[in-house]
C-alpha cells in the first residue's frame, strides 16, 4: 500500500491478547501512515509474520501467558525473522526486565500504560534506524 505521495507504507505488525489494544494500535499507526496488521496470540501468528515480514513488531508480554514468550523464541530461532526489530510491551516491569535479560538487547521496551507519543516514537526509531 502506498501513501498519497506514492511512497510504500512501512508495515507494522502488532500482537496482543487485548482486542482493545489492537484496535487502538491499528488506528494510531494507520493515522501515522503505517500499514498495520494485528493479531492475537494464535497458532498461525508466526506464519503471518513471516508472510508479511513487517518493518517492526510490537509484542505484549502478559503474566501467566506463555504464548508471547514462545513467539519471541520462535522469532529469534528462525532466520527469516531474526532481523525484524521488536518493541516488547507489558504492564509488568519485571517481565520486561526478564525479557531484556533473555533476548537481544537491540529490542525496545515500554511499560504499559504508556504515552501514545512514546509508543509512536519508539516504533519510528526502530523502523528508521539502519
Amino acid at each position: 500500500m502506498d501513501d498519497h505521495c506514492g511512497t510504500p507504507r512501512k508495515h507494522l505488525f502488532v500482537v496482543n491478547s487485548s482486542p482493545d489494544f489492537l484496535r487502538i494500535a491499528r488506528e494510531l499507526f494507520e493515522e501515522e501512515g503505517y500499514s498495520v496488521a494485528t493479531d492475537e496470540f494464535v497458532p498461525t501468528v508466526f506464519a503471518r509474520i513471516v508472510m508479511r515480514h513487517p518493518a517492526a513488531l510490537i509484542i505484549d508480554l502478559a503474566p501467566e501467558d506463555p504464548a508471547p514468550w514462545e513467539l519471541l523464541e520462535q522469532l529469534h530461532a528462525e532466520a527469516e525473522t531474526t532481523d525484524i526489530p521488536i518493541l516488547v510491551t507489558s504492564t509488568s516491569p519485571q517481565l520486561l526486565d526478564q525479557a531484556q535479560a533473555g533476548y537481544r538487547t537491540d529490542h525496545s521496551y515500554l511499560t504499559k500504560p504508556m504515552d501514545l507519543d512514546a509508543l509512536v516514537t519508539a516504533v519510528r526509531e526502530m523502523i528508521e534506524t539502519p
